[in-house]
């Protein structure tokens, strides 16, 4: 019994680290890289979207490295 609890309590700060993981601070910088991946996870997106997203972003003047907030606004800039 005791090991049960022990097993599914590890299971789930695996899944809160993960989830942490997945979830970049709006503080910090991030690479267009991190920030789709992050992104795919949670709207799961065509790949070939990526290109074409970040040609976007770029004509809008974002760099490889901005704050994920920023991303966000060009996202819905694009209509997503």
């Amino acid at each position: 019994m005791v090991e049960k609890n022990l097993k599914r309590k590890i299971k789930e700060m695996e899944t809160a680290k993960k989830e942490e993981q997945l979830r970049p601070e709006s503080d910090k910088n991030v690479s267009f890289d991190e920030w789709w991946i992050v992104l795919n996870k949670r709207m799961s997106l065509r790949p070939h979207l990526k290109e074409i997203i970040w040609a976007d972003f770029n004509a809008r003047g974002l760099k490889k490295e901005e704050l994920t907030t920023k991303y966000d606004d060009g996202l819905k800039l694009f209509g997503l």
